[in-house]
Parts: structure tokens; sequence; C-alpha cells
């Protein structure tokens, strides 16, 4: 596949959070694992197609400043890979459920595309 679709979106039904160690998972059952980018304590696994398979984020309510606790109470996950042939940017939106209202928490990070991914838009959403 030389250029991924625009607006590729993955919806996943799983992710695990990790309340201990403070680390959540979106991941896609079934792909064929290629290669993962790692930077600012997100990890993104690319499958044989160049396709966004899992995404892992570690000090996940320390990025968000939200509690542990909040994160229990996770009901929707999007997130939007942007890449080019420069860099690699992770657009990042948590809504929890706290006192009884939802709340919106955003996050952006970006880094080089050192594994040469080919330019293009891709998502992952969960709702909970």
């Amino acid at each position: 596949m030389s250029e991924l679709e625009a607006n590729k979106h993955l919806k996943v039904k799983a992710y695990d959070y990790d309340l201990l160690n403070d680390s959540i998972l979106f991941y896609k059952e079934g792909e064929k694992y290629r290669s993962s980018l790692e930077f600012n304590g997100i990890i993104l696994d690319f499958s044989e197609d160049n396709n966004l398979i899992n995404l892992e984020m570690l000090d996940v309510s320390e990025k968000f400043h939200i509690s542990k606790s909040d994160l229990i109470n996770l009901k929707h996950f999007d997130a939007t890979i942007e890449i080019n042939k420069e860099n690699i940017k992770v657009s990042m939106k948590l809504v929890i459920l706290k006192r009884n209202q939802l709340s919106d928490k955003c996050l952006e990070a970006i880094t080089t595309n050192s594994i040469n991914l080919p330019s293009g838009t891709q998502g992952i959403a969960v709702t909970c």
C-alpha cells in the first residue's frame, strides 16, 4: 500500500486500563503486527498494511491532568493520527464521567516519522 486512505478510522470495543501502572491500551485483535513507534509515553502499533492497530499510553492520569480513579469512568476515547513525511501528530480526547457530568480532556503529541509511514490520517475510537 503506497498511501493510507484519508480519514481511516478504527473503532474498537476493547481497551484495558491498568490502575496500578496508570496505563491504558486501546486495541484491535486479528491484525498482523509490523512495528511500533514510542514517544512521550505513547506507543502506536501498526499492522503490515501500515494501519494503526493499537494505541497505548503510559502515565495517562498525569498526561490528562485527572485522577486515576476518574479513568475508571471512561465513557469515550477518540484519537486522530496525522502522518506526513516528516512528522506524526496524535490528537486525543478522553471523555470521563465525573460528578454525574461528562468532562472532556484533550492532549496533543508530535514526533518525527522515523519509521517512514506513508502520509495519511487514521483514527481510533472507543465508546464505553
